[in-house]
């Protein structure tokens, strides 16, 4: 998550992060706040949010992917960090402590990503999706997530349904359509692996 997003949002007149949607509560939204806290829920004040550093911010960020799949989430994360920053070492230093056996072809894995994920608009993603036929969208992390590193897909027209039919719902590997993925994202970038899969 980014500053500028939370700034969208409450330019928007959203007042509140309730399960990682921007959402309006009338009243008193210290008292739901409160209200929400009891039950362990993932509910935030924009005006605070706003106020977390970068760091803090990325934090709460990989949080959700540990809660969820542990070392694995964490791994997931600080992969996708890396291969879009271009930055290694947090990475290669995750692995070594916990993924011995693998880090070299891991390593490998990621410096190529690196190489070949492009950042965009995105215009620039729309005419890439419409020049390729893509209408499968693969993320790695959350498909909604800023930052999300996005493959596309060609598949044939009846089998699209039963691969997008609860993307939205997954944490990770969401398989969404063009147009739902389009309708729910509206960041300042966006990062695609250009190169196209297509179905046999």
């Amino acid at each position: 998550m980014r500053r500028e997003q939370i700034e969208a949002w409450i330019a928007q007149g959203y007042n509140v992060l309730d399960h990682r949607k921007p959402k309006v509560v009338e009243g008193d939204i210290w008292a739901y706040l409160n209200e929400c806290d009891g039950h362990g829920t993932d509910v935030y004040a924009l005006s605070e949010l706003a106020k977390w550093s970068d760091g803090e911010l990325a934090q709460m960020e990989l949080k959700k992917y540990v809660d969820q799949y542990g070392q694995m989430g964490e791994k997931l994360f600080l992969r996708n960090e890396a291969i879009r920053n271009k930055e290694f070492d947090k990475y290669n230093a995750f692995l070594k402590l916990f993924f011995v056996d693998s880090v070299e072809k891991d390593m490998e894995e990621v410096k190529f990503l690196a190489d070949r994920v492009k950042r965009v608009t995105k215009e620039e993603m729309e005419q890439w999706v419409v020049s390729n036929y893509v209408n499968v969208l693969l993320s790695d992390l959350h498909c909604l997530d800023y930052g999300a590193i996005i493959n596309g897909m060609v598949l044939p027209s009846e089998e699209v349904f039963m691969y997008t039919e609860n993307g939205l719902n997954e944490t990770i590997d969401c398989h969404v359509t063009p147009m739902e993925y389009f309708s729910h994202t509206d960041h300042e970038d966006y990062w695609i692996n250009p190169i196209v899969k297509k179905a046999l």
